[in-house]
């Protein structure tokens, strides 16, 4: 079956200025020692016509150097239990394709990109499971651990690609309401964003929307459009303000009848021709004070 999440997760991060933004979020000070500019995004790898299984590869050279740096990049949207024998495996495949493709071994950072739609906590889990060697000095496998959970988009990065993009992953699975008002704000970030660019990422969120959600697909329909969707408590408000102009139309029309069955009192009519009249009861003709 599909993997919608990391369907999505991709198309973000082949865009190319996602891509740098992500890294220099990620490396932080240590960027400077790598060429961003020509980062090069690598998503099938062929060794020996056999095609290597990995969700995305990037590759960026040294600054005034010959060397590149490969980022072995590995998304769960939530936990798995063999994870980290995958990230071996996809490494040690890696080194056979550096080897045939180069003939040497460049450096591979391996990095965990965790949506945590299950709550996990990878850093926390590696540090638990290692268990120190008395005899060689050893550290936990090394791993960059980018965890969307502890990401505020909106602040973290410039980029509006990445920022709606994140966003949309990071909330993907919130109660109704709570994705209501996420998508609002998304919206608000893809006016900024020029046509040609803001049509493939519409499409492309919109697709992972469909897929990902498991409300109607009219609803859907309507958040997606543009059209006024109302949370919950939205709804509870309108229906509150519905049932007041239909109440406050009862009390008018009430007392509009009930100055009329007033006058013809006055005027002597019969309990009967009022009632027959104003269409009030014997009931509310005397619980008003008409009554003989």
């Amino acid at each position: 079956m599909p993997n919608y999440h990391d369907e999505f997760w991709k198309f973000i991060l082949t865009n190319f200025e996602c891509a740098k933004e992500f890294f220099r979020f990620l490396l932080k000070y240590k960027v400077k020692y790598i060429e961003l500019e020509k980062i090069k995004s690598i998503q099938n790898l062929e060794l020996k016509d056999k095609n290597i299984p990995i969700d995305l590869l990037f590759e960026i050279p040294l600054r005034q150097s010959k060397v590149r740096i490969y980022f072995l990049m590995e998304h769960k949207s939530r936990k798995e239990k063999r994870y980290h024998f995958q990230i071996l495996q996809y490494k040690t495949k890696l080194r056979e394709w550096q080897k045939y493709q180069f003939g040497k071994l460049y450096p591979i950072v391996a990095v965990l990109f965790s949506q945590g739609l299950d709550g996990w906590e990878p850093e926390k889990e590696i540090l638990d499971s290692f268990v120190e060697n008395p005899i060689v000095s050893e550290k936990p496998e090394e791993l960059l651990i980018f965890d969307l959970r502890k990401i505020d988009p909106l602040i973290d990065f410039q980029v509006p690609e990445m920022k709606a993009g994140l966003l949309l992953l990071k909330e993907i699975t919130k109660p109704w309401d709570e994705f209501v008002t996420t998508w609002r704000e998304i919206q608000k970030i893809l006016k900024t964003i020029k046509k040609p660019k803001r049509i493939a990422l519409e499409d492309a969120m919109s697709n992972y929307i469909f897929k990902s959600r498991k409300e109607d697909k009219s609803l859907l329909e309507e958040l997606i459009m543009g059209r006024r969707v109302l949370t919950a408590y939205e709804r509870a408000v309108e229906e509150g303000k519905e049932e007041g102009i239909l109440e406050g139309k009862r009390e008018g029309e009430l007392k509009a009848k009930l100055d009329t069955a007033r006058k013809m009192w006055d005027k002597r009519f019969s309990l009967q021709e009022i009632s027959e009249i104003t269409g009030l009861s014997d009931i509310e003709l005397r619980e008003n004070g008409i009554s003989v």
